[in-house]
């Protein structure tokens, strides 16, 4: 559920920065990524909150001195006070406030408490929570996917809700609701010769649909963590509630394996419960649908041109039901044969 709300923005600007301030502890932690082929600075106010978002981009570290291109300074209350909020009731779990006023675009979580704001020109945004300790599984694993959107719009690219693994020649996305195989797949890729680029989220350009990495983690519900045992220990393990997973980081034990990017050359969708792993051709309709919906939800708001631009895309590259069997080692072997049928560029 969303709703628009009009804070006066003219206040805005100093306000945060006074609220990211006083939260400094001593000296914020100033690290640098290369996001999507652009330089981006994050600035986190405290050690405890600069562990809980940091390590999903650990192995996007940018040491080339470039100037950022976006800068997301980060923090929770902690002893001092909060950014201003938008005055909204709580209203029922997922409700977003959103306001884009004057050139900043503003999301508010009321049940979370989770802000996002971005302001496009200065290329500065802000993401506050009231407890870094509290920060839900999904955020720590992906965080900034709000602002991440907001940001990429401009730039012609595209924030999907979908896997990827490849070659650097070129690779695959994986697309489909939750629950569809999508992490399974390609977390199974890491024992393998592919190399990962994401489980759940990533980028893609318009112009030459390159897909960038954003995220090294990867997330299983818990039971299923236990059938790929080559994965390393999770940073989240979970509650065992139905809405928590357990959380890897892929750069702990395939450093060496997280691609930056590489060529879109098919879109698969999986499906589970084959009795082989196999391959069949896909309507692109098909695909899109398997693609667009969960990747729409998840954008607040989503831009008018993203259903658009996912068609496409998707009408670029052949499209693949791909049927999941019971082998999980058998998934890796299927996307090779695959990438190494169709033609090259």
């Amino acid at each position: 559920m969303s709703s628009t709300v009009q804070p006066r923005i003219a206040d805005w600007y100093a306000a945060i920065e006074e609220s990211f301030a006083g939260a400094v502890e001593g000296q914020a932690i100033d690290e640098s990524f290369r996001v999507a082929g652009a330089p981006v600075l994050l600035q986190v106010a405290s050690e405890r909150f600069h562990q809980r978002v940091a390590p999903a981009f650990g192995h996007l570290k940018d040491s080339s001195g470039a100037p950022p291109e976006l800068t997301i300074r980060v923090w929770d209350t902690g002893g001092g006070a909060p950014p201003p909020l938008p005055e909204a009731p709580p209203g029922p779990r997922g409700t977003v406030y959103y306001s884009d006023e004057g050139g900043m675009r503003i999301a508010y979580l009321p049940h979370l408490q989770l802000l996002s704001v971005l302001d496009a020109e200065r290329g500065v945004a802000w993401f506050w929570c009231a407890r870094a300790e509290a920060l839900p599984f999904w955020e720590t694993s992906a965080p900034f996917r709000q602002i991440l959107h907001w940001w990429f719009g401009p730039r012609n690219m595209l924030l999907l809700h979908a896997a990827a693994v490849g070659r650097a020649d070129g690779g695959v996305l994986l697309v489909g609701r939750g629950g569809s195989g999508k992490s399974t797949s390609a977390l199974s890729c890491l024992d393998s010769e592919l190399l990962y680029a994401g489980d759940d989220y990533v980028a893609v350009s318009d112009a030459d649909r390159l897909v960038y990495s954003l995220y090294s983690s990867g997330k299983l519900e818990p039971g299923h963590a236990t059938r790929l045992p080559h994965l390393p220990r999770p940073a989240i393990s979970g509650d065992g509630s139905e809405d928590e997973k357990a959380v890897f980081f892929v750069q702990d034990r395939f450093a060496d394996r997280i691609v930056e990017s590489f060529p879109l050359r098919a879109v698969l969708a999986p499906r589970i419960g084959g009795n082989t792993t196999h391959m069949i051709p896909l309507d692109g309709g098909a695909a899109l649908r398997a693609l667009a919906p969960s990747t729409l939800l998840q954008l607040h708001p989503a831009e008018p041109a993203a259903f658009g631009r996912m068609a496409r895309l998707v009408g670029q590259v052949p499209t693949f039901q791909f049927e999941l069997g019971p082998e999980i080692a058998a998934i890796p072997s299927a996307i090779e044969r695959l990438l190494d049928e169709l033609p090259a560029g």
